[in-house]
C-alpha cells in the first residue's frame, strides 16, 4: 500500500499515459496517490472560510512540467508499447527551488495577514470595519485560490494586497478609537443614555489590550448606565432650587454627586444653589450693616458690611454701607471733639479745648468750627497769661511797660466777655487795680539832713530832714549815704488803696 502524503510534501500531478488511453477512473473521482485533486482542494478551501488559509499553508502544490515544442531538436521518443505506462519527468533542482522560495513567500505573507486579522478580530474589527475585514478577507481567499492552483506568484500578489489592506486597517485603529471615545463622550454629556451605552460597548471591544482605554470605556458605561438616575435627582434638585428649599435641593444634589459629579448638570445647580446661598447670606449681612449703622454701632457694621464683600466682592450696596460707616463715624467723631471742646471752654479748661479743637483738625483741616475754636483758645490761652501777668505786676512794678501791659490785657479780653461772665468780673477788677495802678500817690520821706536820700530809678533828692515825693503806686527803693557811714537801702512800697506809710532813710553805722 502506498504511504499516504504527508502535509510537507509537494503536490504532484497524476500520472498520464502518453499513449492516450484513459484511467480507469475519471479525474474528478480519482484522487491521487500524493493527496486530494486541486479542484477538491479549492472547494474545501472555500468551504472552510477563514480556516482553508490554515490548511493552504501546509500545501504545496508543484507546477506541471512544461511540455516540448513540436519544432523542439532532440530524438523523438520511442514508442511505447500498448499499456505501457510513462513516468513524467522529475524538475529541474533550481526549478524546484525557485518554486519552493515562491511558495515559502507566499505562505510567510499569509502567516502575517492572519496575525494581523487576529489582532483586528481581537480588536473589534468585525463591528466597526465589517466591511473592510471582508474585502481583506476576499483578497486572501483570491489569494488561496491561486495557490491551488500553482499560480504563487499571482497567489503571492493578492497575499500581499490583503496584509496591506489590513495593516491599513490597524494602522487606522488609533485614530477610530480616539473618534469612538469622542462619540460615546457626546453621547453622555447629552444625556443619551442608550447611545452612549452602544458608543461605549463598541469602545471597550475596540479597546483590545489597551488597558486603560478599556478602563475609559467600562466606566464610561457604568455612568452611562447611572444617567437616568443622575437626571431624575438633577430634576428634583432643580424643583427644590424653584421652591427655594434649599436643604432639599443640596440632599438631591449630593445624590447626584454620589451617583456621577461630573454629569452634566451637576456642576451648574451646584453653582446655582451657592449662588442662592450667597444671596442670602449677603442680604443678611448687608441688613445687619445697616441697622447697626442706625444704632450707630459703627464697629458692628463694618464688620457686616466686610462680611457682606467677602461674599460679593463687587456688591455695591455693600461699598456704600462702609463709605457710611466711614462717613458717619468720622462725624460722629468730630461732632464729639466739639461738645468736648466747648464743654472744657465753658468750664475754664481752655487747654483742653485746644486739644480737642486740634483732634479735630487733624481729621479734617478744613473744618471752620475747629479753626476758629483753635484760635480763640489760642487767644484764651493767651489772655489767660497776661491777666494772670497783669495783676501779679500792678501795685508791684510801676513801669510804663507794666501799666501798657495791663491796658493790652483788656483789650484782648473784649472779645470773650460775651460769652465768660466770669471773665468780665475778672477784666472789671483789672481795670480798676489798673486805674489804681496809674493814679499817683504822695509819701512823706524822712532824714537827718546829713544823709544823703535817693529813690532809686525815680530821682536824687539830697541831704534832707523830711520831703513829700508823688509816686505811682509799686515797689521802690531809697538809697541814703554818707561820709564814713555805710550806705544804707530802705525798700517801700506805695499801696494802691492805703495811706502809704513815711519813709525813713538815715546812716547810722560808722565805718
Amino acid at each position: 500500500m502506498a504511504n499516504r502524503p504527508t502535509p510537507e510534501d509537494p503536490i504532484r500531478p497524476a500520472p498520464v499515459t502518453l499513449a492516450g488511453t484513459q484511467p480507469e477512473s475519471p479525474p474528478a473521482q480519482r484522487q491521487s496517490a500524493f493527496g486530494p485533486s486541486a479542484p477538491v482542494l479549492a472547494g474545501l478551501a472555500l468551504a472552510l472560510g477563514v480556516g482553508g488559509f490554515f490548511l493552504l499553508g501546509q500545501l504545496s502544490p508543484t507546477p506541471k512540467a512544461p511540455r516540448p515544442s513540436q519544432g523542439q531538436e532532440g530524438p523523438a521518443p520511442e514508442t511505447a508499447s500498448p499499456g505501457a505506462e510513462v513516468l513524467a519527468p522529475t524538475p529541474a533542482p533550481f526549478a524546484d527551488a525557485a518554486t519552493q522560495a515562491a511558495r515559502e513567500a507566499a505562505q510567510g505573507t499569509l502567516r502575517r495577514f492572519l496575525a494581523r486579522r487576529t489582532e483586528l478580530e481581537d480588536h473589534g474589527a468585525a463591528l466597526w470595519a465589517k466591511g473592510e475585514l471582508a474585502a481583506v478577507t476576499q483578497q486572501a481567499e483570491a489569494g488561496d485560490a491561486a495557490f491551488l492552483a500553482g499560480e504563487l506568484e499571482v497567489a503571492l500578489r493578492a497575499y500581499e494586497a490583503a496584509l496591506q489592506g489590513a495593516e491599513a486597517l490597524w494602522a487606522s485603529l488609533p485614530a477610530r478609537q480616539a473618534a469612538q471615545a469622542a462619540e460615546a463622550a457626546a453621547r453622555l454629556k447629552a444625556n443619551a443614555s442608550a447611545e452612549a451605552e452602544t458608543a461605549y460597548a463598541l469602545l471597550r471591544a475596540m479597546a483590545g489590550d489597551n488597558a486603560s482605554l478599556r478602563e475609559e470605556a467600562e466606566q464610561g458605561l457604568r455612568r452611562a448606565e447611572l444617567r437616568p438616575a443622575v437626571l431624575d435627582a438633577l430634576a428634583r434638585a432643580e424643583i427644590a432650587l424653584t421652591n427655594e428649599d434649599w436643604a432639599a435641593a443640596d440632599a438631591h444634589l449630593e445624590e447626584a454627586r454620589g451617583l456621577d459629579g461630573d454629569a452634566p448638570g451637576v456642576a451648574r445647580l451646584s453653582e446655582t444653589l451657592n449662588q442662592e446661598r450667597r444671596r442670602q447670606a449677603l442680604e443678611a449681612a448687608l441688613r445687619d450693616g445697616y441697622d447697626a449703622l442706625a444704632r450707630q454701632d459703627y464697629t458692628s457694621a463694618e464688620s457686616a458690611f466686610k462680611e457682606a464683600l467677602k461674599l460679593d466682592g463687587g456688591a455695591a450696596a455693600a461699598e456704600e454701607g462702609l463709605a457710611l460707616v466711614a462717613t458717619e463715624r468720622l462725624e460722629a467723631r468730630l461732632a464729639a471733639l466739639r461738645n468736648q471742646a466747648e464743654a472744657a471752654r465753658r468750664a475754664g479748661a481752655f487747654g483742653d479745648a485746644l486739644a480737642h479743637y486740634e483732634a479735630a483738625l487733624a481729621l479734617d483741616g478744613t473744618l471752620a468750627f475747629a479753626q476758629a475754636g483753635r484760635q480763640a483758645m489760642t487767644d484764651r490761652l493767651a489772655l489767660a497769661g497776661a491777666l494772670a501777668e497783669a495783676e501779679r505786676t500792678l501795685g508791684k512794678d510801676p513801669s510804663d511797660a507794666v501799666l501798657r501791659h495791663a491796658r493790652e490785657t483788656l483789650a484782648l479780653a473784649n472779645p470773650f466777655l460775651s460769652v465768660e461772665p466770669r471773665l468780665a468780673q475778672q477784666v472789671e477788677a483789672l481795670r480798676a487795680r489798673l486805674a489804681a495802678a496809674e493814679t499817683p500817690r504822695t509819701i512823706r520821706l524822712e532824714s537827718d539832713g546829713k544823709t544823703t536820700v535817693q529813690v532809686l530809678k525815680v530821682r536824687h533828692l539830697g541831704a534832707l530832714t523830711e520831703q513829700a515825693l508823688v509816686l505811682r503806686p509799686g515797689n521802690y527803693v531809697a538809697l541814703g549815704s554818707r561820709d564814713g557811714y555805710r550806705d544804707v537801702r530802705v525798700t517801700f512800697t506805695v499801696p494802691l488803696e492805703a495811706a502809704p506809710p513815711a519813709i525813713a532813710v538815715v546812716c547810722r553805722d560808722r565805718i
